[in-house]
């Protein structure tokens, strides 16, 4: 009889601890199971950018900031104000967050060709490029990278399309009259600081016949070198839209690209058998100045109040 209740017994503390036992053995279960699918979820929310390297041909998945990084670095010199350089990796990742968006269903979304997208460095070549002054330049543009991590400029809540340049001629250039479209956000406004800045003005000299090599097809043998270049238009800021080759029509642009001009905006001058261009800024002129947000920054401006004033009635948040 007394073995029976023993037995009994032992049945009964079993079947009470059993339940015990596999309810601590299933909150593990399911702590490790919402630890994995945390970790999960980090990993998928990690910011990152598709960057094709046309010399390589490869595509490279990158994470945002090591991108910035890499495009601040190429971008703006190391030397440049720290605000300055926070208003440039937040414009470089608002251009980069645009043209996510725009090739989310192509095989990447920037190139590393500056002529494509944003120039970008890499950083095994920043040695090459700071030398003696590398890890403290990495360190400077870095901490302005991290500084503003996620900061994005936003017109009517939409990304914009942050477009920059090293150089406007005492004022940035309307957008439309750059590239045809327009932006309500990329407006001309005044950089008066680039005036005063080195490169502010370049004259470069060509001969008649390297004219007639560089702008080949557009020459008329029979015209005057003098005639060559007429009827020039120009936006209010002294961009070149439209002029005119021995009769045959060129925009501004192309002109600059085939005399390799550092912008749109010059006037060209005959003189002792030469062509003189007398060539203001630096770049296309659209949106943020650098060179003026450096000003900008050594006036004790802050990057929010630098992207504020080249992008019209922007916001910039996380």
């Amino acid at each position: 009889m007394k073995k029976i209740f023993w037995i009994a017994t032992f049945i009964a503390v079993v079947m009470l601890l059993m339940p015990l036992s596999v309810l601590n053995d299933g909150q593990k279960v399911i702590a490790a199971a919402k630890k994995e699918t945390k970790i999960e979820k980090t990993s998928l929310k990690a910011d990152t950018f598709r960057i094709y390297d046309p010399e390589t041909e490869k595509i490279t998945e990158m994470k945002a900031t090591d991108y910035i990084f890499g495009v601040v670095a190429a971008e703006m010199p190391a030397l440049y104000e720290e605000e300055a350089l926070k208003a440039q990796a937040v414009a470089a990742y608002t251009y980069a967050c645009y043209n996510r968006n725009l090739n989310k269903d192509k095989d990447y979304d920037l190139s590393t060709d500056h002529n494509v997208s944003q120039s970008f460095i890499p950083k095994e070549n920043l040695k090459e490029k700071w030398g003696s002054k590398t890890e403290e330049y990495t360190k400077k543009i870095m901490q302005a990278v991290k500084s503003v991590e996620n900061y994005k400029i936003t017109y009517n809540g939409e990304i914009i399309l942050a477009v920059y340049h090293a150089i406007s001629s005492g004022k940035t250039e309307d957008c439309i009259n750059v590239w045809g479209k327009d932006y309500p956000y990329l407006k001309s406004v005044k950089s008066e600081w680039d005036k005063a800045s080195q490169g502010y003005k370049t004259e470069i000299t060509f001969t008649v016949d390297e004219i007639k090599e560089k702008l080949k097809g557009y020459i008329n043998e029979t015209a005057q070198p003098k005639d060559y270049f007429n009827d020039i238009k120009t936006t209010e800021t002294g961009t070149v839209t439209q002029l005119k080759l021995c009769e045959n029509s060129l925009k501004g642009s192309d002109v600059r690209k085939a005399l390799e001009l550092r912008s749109s905006n010059f006037t060209v001058t005959f003189n002792d058998d030469k062509f003189i261009f007398t060539v203001l800024g630096y770049g296309h002129g659209v949106g943020m100045s650098q060179n003026g947000a450096n000003a900008m920054a050594k006036e004790g401006k802050s990057f929010k109040e630098i992207l504020k004033h080249y992008y019209k009635d922007c916001k910039i948040e996380k």
